[in-house]
């Protein structure tokens, strides 16, 4: 019998997102009677796992336990973490250390595409288009008149390490910069001040499948809201049609941008990237290496209008690392 442990939770504001998506991803691994599946919960608090219903303490950096005083080793884990430590290498690099298989990037790429003003660099040198960017740390001066030399009004501002938008804000006037900043600020230590791009605003995920690369139907996101938030996200603010009624240029593209992102870096697992298509131009925003996986999320959405099964694809992201 193998020991796979399925990990979400997290210490970030993402962490009910990832308790959702690491129960949808249990639920369709629990029936594989070849394994033994654990049920991780990482948090502020404590660590923890459950096993038939008994909770036991995890040693996060061996990552083992103890049932019955025999310690448990784990053979694979299935990475469900959205933000800290999950998606920016911290627990990739535990893992590795431990030599632990898992589903998603390693250590190295976590890192560099949960930081997003590294990753549209690394993207833009792959001449990718994408928006112009500034970079704020917390013991910077804000200095308002300085960033309107680069970025134009209206612009977007948002935590350059985080996820699900939270903290994210569209600044529509110079007098709202500052406390917009203030908002990103309360979800990590730097904030991105980026141009922003009016256009077409599509998801587009990425799955391994028997060692093939499969670029998922591309979903166009119409959000009720000004930007696609949270809210648009997670309590039904937005429509997301899949696949997106995009042009065959712009699907050409961003194939294109996809294939070359992934041929100059070993991303992994499942992905999903977002674009905002200009005058049929697609231009990168960034790339989730863990995104939301739900029955509601997008890309078990594209999985389905692709014509796979989900509980297929979840246990092949699994098997293919063991």
């Amino acid at each position: 019998m193998k020991n796979i442990g399925v990990v979400f939770g997290g210490y970030s504001s993402e962490y009910e997102v990832s308790v959702k998506s690491g129960k949808f991803i249990y639920d369709n691994l629990k029936d594989y009677q070849d394994w033994n599946i654990y049920e991780i919960r990482i948090s502020k608090n404590k660590n923890t796992v459950k096993f038939k219903e008994e909770i036991f303490d995890l040693d996060f950096q061996s990552f083992s336990f103890k049932i019955d005083d025999k310690i448990i080793k784990l053979d694979a884990v299935f990475n469900i973490i959205h933000g800290d430590p999950g998606e920016n290498g911290i627990l990739a690099e535990i893992l590795e250390r431990n030599k632990i298989p898992q589903t998603s990037c390693n250590s190295y790429v976590s890192e560099l595409t949960f930081n997003k003003k590294k990753y549209i660099e690394f993207v833009g040198g792959l001449n990718i288009p994408c928006s112009k960017q500034v970079l704020l740390k917390k013991k910077d001066t804000i200095n308002v008149s300085k960033i309107l030399e680069t970025i134009k009004i209206p612009c977007i501002v948002k935590p350059n390490n985080g996820g699900s938008s939270i903290g994210v804000s569209k600044v529509n006037y110079p007098d709202e910069l500052e406390n917009k900043i203030k908002i990103a600020f309360k979800e990590g230590d730097e904030v991105l001040i980026e141009d922003f791009l009016e256009g077409q605003e599509v998801s587009v995920g990425v799955i391994d499948r028997d060692n093939d690369r499969i670029i998922l139907p591309i979903t166009e996101i119409i959000s009720e809201n000004e930007l696609f938030d949270y809210n648009a996200k997670y309590l039904g603010e937005s429509q997301e049609i899949t696949p997106g009624n995009i042009s065959a240029k712009s699907k050409e593209l961003i194939h294109k941008y996809i294939n070359t992102i992934y041929d100059n870096i070993e991303l992994k697992g499942i992905t999903r990237s977002e674009f905002i298509i200009v005058n049929q131009n697609p231009h990168i925003l960034e790339t989730n290496t863990i995104p939301g996986f739900t029955k509601q999320s997008i890309v078990p959405q594209q999985i389905e209008a692709n014509g796979l099964s989900i509980k297929e694809v979840i246990y092949n992201q699994m098997k293919s690392i063991l």
